[in-house]
């Protein structure tokens, strides 16, 4: 076999004075054979020492399912592993790295599905590591990351959640009616009530809770949240973080993100191959922040040129340009959930302001000043409370005035004095056996934190949290968009280490239902398609990865 060149060869030292050189490819070739070796080995060891009996089935049969979870679980380490020096690869090339990467997800698939015993998989990822190491050198947590210091956020426009199953909530014509003003104090008493009753990790009971566990059958969380192959990469932002992205409302292909590189993609899934329906160009600046219309034909967009920007997302025409007077950087934006006509901006100069997108004008006694600047925020499903969040630790709840637009600053809370609130997302349902309105918030402490609304003006009560790693990169959380027919509830956050995890709010021990590693830097941002299918991640190094739930 004639050795490989070019960047696929391998350092490793030898006995003599000038490093010896080997080949990559060889020395894997060379390990695969190895591994077959000793499978076969172990497989007539096995054989030898307890032969099937007739009408017994193998026993590889009998502790399959075990075994294909270990194996999954240790090709995503591989992968993961890949990944991370994947920055180091041809770095002039960077087509290159998201091809190889393609390639590498699907070899691991096609190989975890092979009947090799979970140990040996552990020696390849071990060896890899190593082959790997001696190539570009020890990788630390941090060195794979090329992080952007861009501070944004969106919020999520959940707007179904907060009204009623019960047909009584509907009005004479069959419209939904939102919940009333004092419904937060309310449920929250009620909550209370509950909470202090039943078991530790156990769910608020109501009248459907056994019928819903009926409808699930035996599956469980960690079965419905089982996503680990990689549907599609997209990659034209290689080289610039892709701070949010964001599947367009109640649909399940069309996807749109932003990135620094000053431009917007909107994207879509089917029919196959998924492509890059419409680049929508025009911003002088890095794009922090974006949301789509609740009817999709419209995306706003905010960025550090000072300008919001109003998108049609069939053709990518800007409909309308509007410039900050102040001339700050505009940080962040989202849809008034019952009026899209309106939309709320965060600015560089710690301003909240209320715009008509219509006429491109603020709107009278809709702005308010925060401690700083300003990057997240989210409304509650009815739109009559507004969160904000900055970048010194605080979070403040505005009452907004549906017929003026006008902002009544309610409430703050400062989570941690100095540290940036880079994601808040608000849902009034946790699950349907769980009537609790709450907010799921990032702000940099190394923990995604699950608060609790406790009354109509928007105070918090910290409910739970949950370890991920989290120092200073603008990440972002959602909640699950389904309400679970199943015991548990979940949400879904980025971190600093390129995973993205899945987690119960339920669970009091064990809380992670799911890890997916694949990314090679910070994982900035997650959303799910309407049917939560697939679900989409982006990360610092400008990677997005379409996640495909297992089919069971």
């Amino acid at each position: 076999m004639t050795p490989c060149t070019g960047p696929l060869r391998e350092r490793a030292s030898g006995t003599s004075k000038e490093p010896r050189q080997l080949c990559l490819c060889t020395v894997l070739l060379w390990a695969s054979a190895e591994l077959r070796s000793a499978v076969g080995r172990a497989g007539r060891s096995r054989d030898h020492a307890s032969p099937v009996r007739q009408n017994e089935p193998p026993l590889c049969f009998l502790h399959l399912s075990v075994s294909v979870d270990l194996m999954a679980a240790v090709w995503q380490q591989v992968l993961a592993v890949d990944a991370r020096y994947n920055a180091y690869r041809t770095p002039t090339f960077p087509q290159f790295r998201t091809q190889y990467i393609r390639r590498r997800s699907q070899l691991l698939r096609e190989n975890a599905k092979c009947g090799f015993e979970p140990g040996l998989r552990r020696q390849y990822l071990r060896l890899r590591s190593q082959l790997l190491a001696l190539r570009y050198g020890p990788l630390s947590e941090q060195s794979s990351f090329r992080a952007s210091s861009v501070r944004s956020s969106r919020t999520t426009l959940d707007r179904m959640e907060d009204f009623e199953e019960d047909p009584r909530a509907q009005g004479a014509r069959g419209h939904r009616r939102s919940v009333s003003r004092g419904s937060y104090q309310l449920q929250a008493q009620m909550n209370r009530a509950v909470y202090d009753e039943r078991p530790p990790g156990s769910l608020v009971p109501t009248s459907v809770a056994e019928a819903s566990r009926a409808m699930a059958g035996d599956t469980t969380l960690s079965e419905n949240y089982a996503f680990a192959g990689m549907h599609h990469i997209f990659d034209q932002h290689v080289d610039s973080a892709v701070p949010r992205l964001q599947f367009a409302n109640d649909d399940k292909h069309l996807l749109a993100c932003c990135s620094l590189d000053g431009t917007l993609s909107i994207m879509t899934l089917s029919p196959p191959p998924p492509t890059v329906k419409v680049t929508l160009k025009g911003h002088a600046g890095p794009v922090t922040d974006f949301a789509w219309s609740l009817s999709n034909d419209i995306i706003v967009s905010t960025s550090k040129d000072g300008t919001l920007r109003i998108w049609n997302t069939e053709d990518g025409r800007c409909i309308r340009e509007v410039v900050d007077p102040e001339g700050s950087e505009l940080l962040c934006c989202t849809f008034q959930p019952m009026n899209n006509n309106l939309t709320v901006v965060g600015n560089s100069k710690h301003h909240l302001q209320v715009v008509n997108i219509s006429t491109g004008k603020k709107v009278k006694g809709g702005s308010s000043k925060l401690t700083g600047r300003v990057l997240s925020l989210s409304f509650d499903a009815p739109g009559r409370i507004l969160w904000a969040g900055d970048d010194r630790g605080s979070i403040f709840s505005f009452l907004f005035d549906m017929a003026t637009g006008k902002l009544t600053k309610a409430k703050r809370l400062v989570v941690n004095e100095g540290s940036s609130i880079s994601s808040i997302s608000a849902r009034s349902w946790i699950s349907r056996e769980a009537r609790d309105p709450s907010l799921l918030v990032n702000a940099c402490v190394n923990k995604l934190l699950l608060y609790r609304v406790v009354d109509n003006e928007g105070t918090l009560q910290l409910k739970r949290s949950f370890p991920i790693q989290h120092g200073s990169q603008p990440l972002h959380s959602i909640f699950c968009p389904l309400m679970s027919f199943r015991q548990g509830a979940c949400v879904v956050t980025g971190s600093e280490d390129a995973c993205v995890y899945f987690f119960d709010v339920e669970r009091n021990t064990k809380a992670i239902v799911n890890k997916l590693q694949g990314h090679s830097g910070p994982v900035l941002d997650v959303s799910f398609n309407c049917d939560e299918s697939l679900l989409a991640s982006s990360d610092a190094t400008g990677m997005v990865i379409i996640w495909r739930r297992e089919q069971k």
